[in-house]
């Protein structure tokens, strides 16, 4: 599953794109906002991919001018309560600057949130992340309560939080970078299969009001 989003493509992890991403986590500019900071070896790495390559878990490379700049999640998917865990980092410094970062958030926050129908999704900071604090809000997180033993926060955002306090942010988004979603599903597997079902039985508006078209 690939999404194209606001000048983003959101790319579903796969097998051979995990040993990037462990380098890219175990380099110190990223594990250091980590909770769990202990370096990943190979075979941990292969793990945590078979625990996650299902239908309640979505790890996306971000690809700019077709380059892997970071890596965005939705996770931990209750479909029935429509609740999620969302994370996100960038690699790439030159990207850190620019408005990649938010252009990936609201990809893939508009696409889950309008045409997968969740209502309600999480994320975990660390107390020290002052950065990722202020990113949050501005999307419209909420600071629910402490975590980690107090060493950092969880927040909350609801899909009616999001529409009203990222307005401003998705309209200047699609005023420049248009509407258009096209989402693609290179190989049939379990996991595709499902999210195509979803994306089959959705009602003519929610499809327009992303232009969704499916490949």
């Amino acid at each position: 599953m690939q999404i194209n989003r606001y000048g983003i493509a959101l790319k579903r992890l796969s097998a051979s794109d995990i040993e990037l991403v462990r380098q890219w986590r175990n380099d110190p500019k990223i594990a250091q906002h980590m909770f769990y900071k202990v370096a990943i070896s190979p075979e941990q790495q292969r793990d945590w991919f078979l625990s996650v390559n299902n239908t309640s878990n979505f790890f996306f490379l971000i690809s700019h001018h077709d380059q892997p700049v970071g890596l965005i999640n939705i996770s931990s998917i209750d479909w029935e309560k429509g609740t999620a865990y969302s994370g996100l980092f960038i690699y790439d410094n030159h990207c850190l600057s620019s408005d990649v970062p938010v252009m990936a958030s609201l990809a893939m926050l508009d696409v889950f949130f309008l045409l997968f129908g969740l209502q309600r999704v999480y994320a975990k900071v660390k107390g020290d992340n002052l950065v990722a604090h202020q990113y949050n809000t501005t999307l419209g997180f909420t600071r629910t309560k402490k975590i980690e033993l107090g060493q950092g926060f969880e927040y909350e955002l609801t899909q009616n939080n999001y529409l009203a306090k990222a307005h401003h942010i998705r309209q200047a988004a699609i005023r420049i970078k248009g509407n258009q979603t096209i989402i693609q599903f290179h190989q049939q597997d379990e996991v595709n299969t499902f999210l195509k079902e979803k994306l089959m039985v959705l009602p003519n508006a929610l499809v327009q009001s992303l232009e969704m078209i499916i490949r």
